[in-house]
């Protein structure tokens, strides 16, 4: 009887996850107007604006691997790789896509800190592109404000009145997401688990994201919650990029979250929290999974600055109630 109990109750968890995992940001696609510009961006945030505004360069440098978006503009603009990969491991890579495509126009964004995983200098990008004929280096500065950064993008493509449309719905947005915080802490203990699905071979990889990341930071910390993944990363050094992979989610019993957190590809998530439920029934007693508190939320790294109010908003409506 106790089992056929247990059997139900983790069923029923199981069916809620078809609802839950339903992306909450529907994917919009590009914008109905979209104007292909001969410039080479680098830096996502740069890239997001431009994309908002209707824009698409050329070439960008984009961390796709941590943001998702950057997948979406890739569709219409060379990906030449990350901020890394340019700057510092392939730094004849920028000079010969412009060589090749004809483009002389590089617009790079000033952002601090450019990524919370790898030390990236910008300030190299003059210098890796000398040998272009006709080349020419402008400057974004987002640490001067968004709105300001917005506006100056905005105006190098004649798109001014967009760019203020931008801005005010902006502010409004993030009026209503402050509005919405918690009065006081939640003091609840959450997992992120981001997973990934390879089409071509029908494989999940499921990583849980390290304390001190991006979700500590922008969403966490500011509702009083904290990481509670420290038992699933037994050896920080296999930590890359914030995350650690833990296909079997060893120690997830040990986090004992109230709050699972499901980013990327939900379906992975679930696959192995079901393999995990299925190996160590007691996992049905973990907060987070015996009070139904798995959400699948949108994943931010700092790159779509103007999405950040609504992804605000949907994480504190996820770990409040």
């Amino acid at each position: 009887m106790k089992v056929c109990s247990w059997s139900a109750r983790t069923l029923a968890f199981m069916a809620l996850f078809v609802v839950l995992a339903l992306n909450p940001v529907l994917a919009a696609g590009p914008p109905k107007t979209l104007q292909k510009v001969k410039v080479v961006m680098v830096g996502d945030r740069l890239v997001d604006v431009a994309w908002k505004l209707g824009i698409a360069p050329t070439g960008m440098v984009s961390r796709l691997s941590l943001w998702s978006k950057g997948r979406e503009v890739a569709l219409v603009a060379q990906a030449l790789g990350c901020a890394n990969k340019v700057t510092v491991m392939a730094p004849a890579s920028l000079s010969t896509f412009m060589k090749k495509t004809g483009v002389t126009r590089v617009i790079v964004e000033k952002y601090t800190p450019t990524c919370l995983y790898k030390d990236i200098d910008f300030g190299k990008i003059p210098d890796l592109v000398k040998d272009v004929p006709g080349a020419t280096v402008e400057y974004v500065d987002f640490d001067s404000g968004l709105d300001s950064a917005v506006a100056d993008i905005a105006a190098k493509f004649g798109k001014e009145e967009r760019g203020k449309e931008l801005i005010s719905a902006y502010e409004e947005n993030m009026k209503q997401a402050e509005t919405a915080l918690p009065g006081k802490p939640l003091g609840k203990r959450v997992v992120v688990l981001s997973g990934t699905y390879s089409s071509s071979t029908g494989k999940t990889f499921v990583n849980v994201e390290a304390p001190g990341g991006y979700s500590d930071q922008f969403f966490l910390s500011r509702l009083g919650c904290v990481n509670a993944a420290a038992p699933m990363i037994p050896d920080p050094s296999a930590v890359s990029k914030g995350h650690a992979s833990t296909p079997r989610l060893h120690g997830l019993k040990q986090a004992n979250p109230d709050v699972i957190v499901m980013v990327g590809n939900a379906f992975a998530v679930q696959k192995a929290l079901q393999g995990a439920l299925v190996r160590d029934p007691g996992l049905a007693d973990v907060p987070a999974i015996k009070n139904r508190a798995v959400f699948t939320l949108p994943f931010y790294v700092a790159a779509d600055l103007l999405d950040y109010p609504d992804f605000l908003r949907q994480w504190t409506l996820a770990l409040q109630d």
